[in-house]
């Protein structure tokens, strides 16, 4: 690591960089601050792939983002990525059918 490298690392940044990653495999990068709220980069994704931002789930670790937690908040750090589920509707319902004997 170069005398810069070293710089750059030991000073924490006041941003991150977020990888937001569909179902359909688009992946968007945000480069956001820590402390604003995660829903303009909601926003932002959905704006990108044309679609509302109602039409996601937004997931960190498996765990539902709430539009107005910030990266701070969940800890967030450099390159984490953001999975964007799409909701599903409607759905199969299975029913046990009786033998007919």
């Amino acid at each position: 690591m170069s005398a810069s490298d070293k710089k750059k690392s030991s000073v924490p940044s006041s941003h991150v960089t977020l990888k937001v990653k569909s179902q359909d495999d688009v992946d968007v990068y945000f480069r956001i601050k820590r402390d604003v709220e995660l829903r303009k980069m909601m926003e932002a994704f959905s704006h990108k792939v044309g679609k509302q931002m109602s039409a996601f789930v937004f997931l960190f670790d498996g765990i539902r983002i709430k539009p107005n937690q910030t990266p701070k908040e969940l800890d967030l750090e450099e390159g984490d990525e953001i999975d964007a589920l799409g909701h599903q509707t409607g759905g199969l319902s299975f029913c046990a059918i009786p033998e007919l004997s």
